[in-house]
Formats: structure tokens, C-alpha cells, sequence
């Protein structure tokens, strides 16, 4: 017998408002220039190591924020470092079933941000389910227990269940070393999402890896056992 796991992903992005900005007009007999001010030095500048826009010399060039705004001022503000950007290693994932014995399987996330941070969730759309109904439980792993916040150690194999471990970039702590596991938050009994990458700074592939682990009982109905687990990415700007 075997689990196949069907992966899906969302994207959720977030969209600025632009108003239109007035240039002052400077000119004379010889010359016009439109510009809202002088500045030493502007631009973009990079090599092998580093990525730098700057602007030196103008008034007020800096990040403000507020409840319900954000104001980028300076003239580096008009470049975008990178686009934000997430994918899923793969969109498959195929665990054996097993008595009483540990199966797993894994695969990669990897996030692009270019503001202030992202955030990434996810959920099971069910508990692993085949064609008659029957499932297989969330684990609650060894003597824990873990919930879908907190991992807990996962490494006696009668304990039956299906979770996953995290590691890599900007994942909860709570996954202290790869025995730490949780159960998904399970859409269909109404549970939240749960947080497994985040940060406040921008980033460029941010690599993380899920690992998906199954163990049942011996008396486990035979059949294919299928879910789907959803991933929503989300940019700060």
C-alpha cells in the first residue's frame, strides 16, 4: 500500500498605490532641467559580493511608516532589487505504507521577498483519506505532544500518525533539529494555517525543506491515502 500526497500552492500578493510625483523646473537662457532637487551622487552600483542604490545630498531621503501608509523617499527607491518570487521543489510527494514503521519523503521551498519580510503557511485540505473514507491520524508525536505550533520529538515509530519537520532559512524555531515534528492544521475542522517560513527583511532564495513523515497501525485499511497540503506566500512591502 501506499500515501500519495498531492501538493498545491497559493500566492497572495500585496499591491501599492502610485501618485503621480512634480519634478521642480529649473532653466534659463542656456539650460532646463527638471528635477526635484541636486543630489552629490545617485544610483545603482553593484559587483560580484553586493547590490547598493543610493542617494546622497537629497532632503529627507529616507523609509517612513504609519498606520496605513508607507513612504519610500529617495531616489534609490525607484529600483527594484528583485522580484518576489515563490516555487515548491515538487508538487508530488509518495509515502509507503508501512506497519509500525517510519516513512518520508521531501521536498524544497523557495522564497524571493524584495520589501520587508514575507510569511509562509500552510494547511492540509484533510487528514490523509482513501476511497472508502477511511484515514490515517495527524501524529501527536512521542510524549509531547505536538500541536500545529509547536514540534515536539518524533521518533518512536508505534506512534502512528503523518507530520512534517521543517529546516533551513527563516523557519519557526520550534524545529530544534530534525526528530521535531507537527501535525498539519487541518482545513476541514476549521483550523488556522500554520507559519513555517517567515522573516522582516527582504531576501533572496530563502531555502527551506519539508519533510513529510507516515507511520500507521497494522490494522490500517489497504487502499492509495491522499490530501492536499496548501502553501500561501505572502510579501511585506
Amino acid at each position: 500500500m501506499r500515501s500519495l500526497l498531492t501538493l498545491l500552492f497559493l500566492v497572495s500578493l500585496c499591491h501599492s498605490v502610485t501618485a503621480n510625483a512634480h519634478a521642480q523646473t529649473m532653466e534659463s537662457n542656456a539650460y532646463k532641467i527638471r528635477m526635484g532637487n541636486f543630489n552629490v551622487t545617485s544610483g545603482y552600483k553593484s559587483s560580484a559580493s553586493y547590490s547598493l542604490t543610493d542617494t546622497v545630498g537629497q532632503t529627507v531621503a529616507e523609509y517612513f511608516s504609519g498606520t496605513g501608509y508607507h513612504v519610500k523617499a529617495g531616489f534609490q527607491y525607484i529600483y527594484t532589487l528583485y522580484d518576489f518570487s515563490f516555487s515548491i521543489g515538487s508538487t508530488a510527494v509518495t509515502l509507503a505504507l508501512i506497519p509500525n514503521t517510519f516513512s518520508s519523503d521531501s521536498h524544497t521551498l523557495t522564497v524571493t521577498a524584495p520589501g520587508q519580510g514575507y510569511s509562509v503557511t500552510a494547511f492540509e485540505a484533510d487528514q490523509l483519506t482513501n476511497a472508502t473514507g477511511d484515514q490515517v491520524p495527524d501524529t501527536s508525536c512521542d510524549s509531547g505532544p505536538c500541536t500545529e505550533t509547536s514540534a515536539a520529538p518524533w521518533i518512536t515509530p508505534t506512534n502512528n500518525g503523518f507530520g512534517y519537520n521543517m529546516s533551513g532559512h527563516d523557519i519557526p524555531t520550534d524545529f530544534i533539529n530534525s526528530t521535531y515534528f507537527r501535525p498539519f492544521p487541518d482545513a476541514s475542522s476549521s483550523e488556522s494555517p500554520a507559519t513555517v517560513m517567515t522573516s522582516v527583511q527582504a531576501g533572496k532564495n530563502r531555502t527551506s525543506t519539508v519533510t513529510y513523515q507516515l507511520s500507521h497501525t497494522g490494522s490500517q485499511a489497504s487502499g492509495t491515502y491522499i490530501t492536499n497540503i496548501i502553501y500561501i506566500a505572502t510579501p511585506v512591502y
